[in-house]
């Protein structure tokens, strides 16, 4: 299970969240913690919170999801979470979530809660 302060990593210590924020935050993890329960897996975020200059030193995009609380990377070093997720995308559906395709991820997979046309996305 992934914590809030996990996802935050202290980052909102120096950068508070707003209330919506802090929503979307509760949120996301509630659709992940299912997701993870659901795959019967563990895994530990690699980029949560990500306000400001964490998301340029992160190389994320200008309007990224991770600057509104609506988005998540998790370890996925076997890409194993990024297989399953994959070849059922209906749980990605359940669940209320987006994927970027994990060939564009080796190592982790992005998640996010941004409706678009397809569950599994190029970025």
């Amino acid at each position: 299970m992934i914590t809030l302060d996990e996802f935050l990593m202290g980052r909102d210590k120096q950068y508070p969240l707003t209330e919506d924020q802090q929503k979307n935050a509760t949120d996301i993890l509630c659709r992940v913690n299912y997701l993870l329960g659901w795959l019967r897996t563990s895994t530990r975020v690699t980029s949560g919170y990500r306000p400001g200059h964490f998301n340029r030193q992160a190389n994320g995009a200008k309007n990224s999801n991770h600057l509104t609380c609506q988005a998540v990377d998790l370890a996925d070093p076997k890409g194993l979470i990024g297989k399953q997720l994959s070849e059922n995308k209906h749980i990605l559906e359940e669940c209320g979530l987006w994927m970027e395709n994990p060939a564009k991820t080796k190592g982790w997979v992005h998640l996010d809660t941004k409706m678009r046309k397809n569950r599994i996305f190029n970025p």
